[in-house]
């Protein structure tokens, strides 16, 4: 049976929910902690499936809670409670790779579809949890809480974060601070974060410019350095093809095989692919539709025009990923669709990603991308439904 714990400082609150939670027994077990050292002793001697925790509580609290199931308990998804969110932090929360927020004071039967629509999510082998540094940042700015962080990577200290209420106020990693320890230490992956406590002297500010433009300015660092990457792998790509064709093959070259073996198996998946992607040739100005793994691979297309479908798939795909990443940043979700005006074609990015957590794969659940080109003067409103519904059709191949 799956079990629940409950987090939160208010006795009368835990009690009125143990009350009103037994009439679900049969579905999970609830535990009940009244701060985050309570709720870490029972994590760490009992099997625990969901925590919904609030933020601000005496002994520790929500944030460092969160920090510590992040880090200590990475396979244990969350929720959280609070009276002090606004709807811009509200977003922000939920953006916490898919944290759910209730807002207090609690509605019973809205906590309670929560709690089993995340279970349900769990059981089916979805993931819900992951909390990422810039997220974790941002809700610090937006809760205006003042907290030294510790950062970490394999359980070495590899530099500190200080915010003054709410605002980043100076930064250390290895021999840099300021700013470029923010980037130092936002360009690392897998991250553990941790909270030290204040120190006594008063932290002279470096920083002076606000968590947005920080943010936003790192992820283009990081695109940067992965555009290197990719434009690499997309020569290496071209120089393999064109050794093909050198040697005199009989393969068609306008045919691209694809590079991704398919989950399916057999020719016939990926004869049934193709024919999907053939209903394309009724839209007006179609040119080219390719289907391509979440890293920009190749794995099927329909080409009408000759275009370097794989190449420029791959371009696409790397647009539709940073786009995704930038409207994360900004607290808006997470983008699905990129569309590209130029002067000889519309180019349209989109993506499927049937799992939870739409920043990483699932097993069992589809995780494609598409680009379809259209020409100027193509029906381009019939090929954004077109890719809308195909998407979908196809998804069953990919679980």
């Amino acid at each position: 049976m799956d079990r629940v714990l409950i987090v939160d400082d208010e006795k009368s609150l835990l009690l009125s929910l143990e009350a009103g939670l037994t009439d679900y027994h049969d579905r999970f077990t609830l535990f009940t902690a009244e701060n985050g050292k309570d709720a870490l002793e029972i994590l760490e001697s009992k099997r625990i499936d969901l925590v919904v925790t609030d933020l601000r509580m005496p002994v520790m609290d929500g944030f460092e809670l969160l920090a510590k199931l992040a880090s200590d308990f990475p396979s244990i998804p969350a929720m959280v409670m609070t009276a002090y969110a606004t709807p811009e932090s509200q977003r922000k929360i939920q953006d916490l790779n898919n944290i759910r927020i209730i807002e207090k004071p609690v509605d019973f039967d809205e906590l309670t579809q929560a709690i089993l629509e995340n279970l349900e999510i769990i059981n089916r082998g979805g993931s819900i949890t992951g909390i990422s540094l810039p997220n974790f940042m941002d809700l610090i700015e937006k809760e205006e809480k003042t907290c030294l962080l510790e950062i970490l990577k394999n359980t070495k200290s590899i530099g500190l974060l200080f915010f003054n209420k709410g605002q980043i106020w100076d930064a250390v990693c290895g021999k840099t601070n300021g700013e470029a320890a923010v980037f130092n230490l936002l360009a690392k992956e897998d991250v553990q974060i941790s909270f030290r406590n204040l120190p006594k002297k008063k932290i002279k500010r470096r920083i002076n410019a606000n968590l947005i433009s920080l943010l936003l300015e790192s992820a283009r660092r990081i695109d940067e350095e992965n555009d290197t990457e990719t434009q690499e792998a997309i020569s290496d790509q071209k120089d393999a093809k064109n050794n093909e064709v050198n040697t005199g093959g009989d393969e068609d070259p306008g045919e691209a095989e694809p590079v991704v073996p398919l989950s399916t198996k057999g020719e016939e998946k990926m004869s049934q692919i193709e024919e999907v992607l053939e209903k394309f040739r009724d839209v007006e100005g179609f040119q080219a539709v390719g289907v391509f793994s979440p890293q920009g691979e190749m794995v099927s297309q329909v080409n009408a025009s000759g275009l370097e479908i794989a190449e420029l798939g791959a371009l696409a795909n790397d647009v539709l990923l940073k786009a995704q990443k930038a409207t994360e940043i900004m607290g808006v979700g997470r983008g699905q669709l990129v569309h590209v005006e130029a002067p000889k074609a519309h180019l349209i990015a989109r993506c499927l990603n049937e799992a939870t957590d739409f920043a990483a794969n699932s097993e069992g659940r589809a995780h494609i991308h598409m680009v379809l080109a259209i020409s100027k003067e193509g029906n381009l409103a019939m090929g954004k439904m077109k890719l809308a519904s195909i998407i979908q059709e196809l998804a069953q191949y990919f679980r």
